[in-house]
């Protein structure tokens, strides 16, 4: 397993080939993955999120980070995280660290439970409604190389596509995917 450079770290936006990595089970639980979490953590809150995917930082493994209770200094760590089961629907605003300024309103799952593995070794079963089901599943996503525009219908497509070009134009990336869709 090739591990990066805390030091050099950011998070990647918008069209970002890294975020449509489709992520690998991490095999082995090692400090490092302790130290990753904490530069992840310190990324997250300087962007003032509520979950980041380690693929939104370029590295193609599933482990992510969650604040779990959507209060400051909660964010812990998952590793290989899967739903189990999803409960009730809403359709409620999403935004993205990798997608800033763009927000439109997404259809999830209202209660999921969730397995994953802790920085300890410890696997864990867990339930989440509202807003932080919303984050589990925004955050298994990145891990599946899906963005939250992905899931948009088509007339908020419409709506966010401008903001998505000019993204594309200021990364070098020429068009949108969205606009072949279009």
């Amino acid at each position: 397993m090739q591990y990066p450079d805390l030091k050099t770290l950011r998070i990647f936006r918008y069209p970002a080939p890294a975020l449509r990595a489709h992520a690998a089970r991490v095999k082995e639980i090692n400090s490092f993955l302790r130290e990753l979490s904490d530069r992840m953590a310190e990324l997250m809150r300087q962007e003032k999120g509520i979950g980041l995917a380690a693929t939104q930082i370029g590295w193609p493994f599933r482990f992510m980070l969650i604040n779990t209770t959507a209060e400051p200094g909660k964010v812990e760590a998952f590793i290989n995280p899967v739903i189990l089961a999803k409960r009730g629907k809403l359709f409620e605003e999403e935004g993205c660290l990798s997608v800033p300024g763009v927000f439109a309103k997404v259809r999830r799952a209202e209660i999921v439970t969730v397995r994953a593995t802790l920085p300890t070794g410890e696997t864990v079963e867990l339930e989440a409604q509202g807003l932080i089901a919303r984050a589990w599943q925004h955050e298994l996503d990145h891990l599946d190389g899906t963005l939250f525009v992905d899931r948009l219908n088509p007339t908020a497509k419409l709506i966010v596509e401008p903001k998505l070009q000019e993204m594309a134009e200021r990364q070098g990336a020429g068009p949108s995917p969205y606009t072949e869709q279009l």
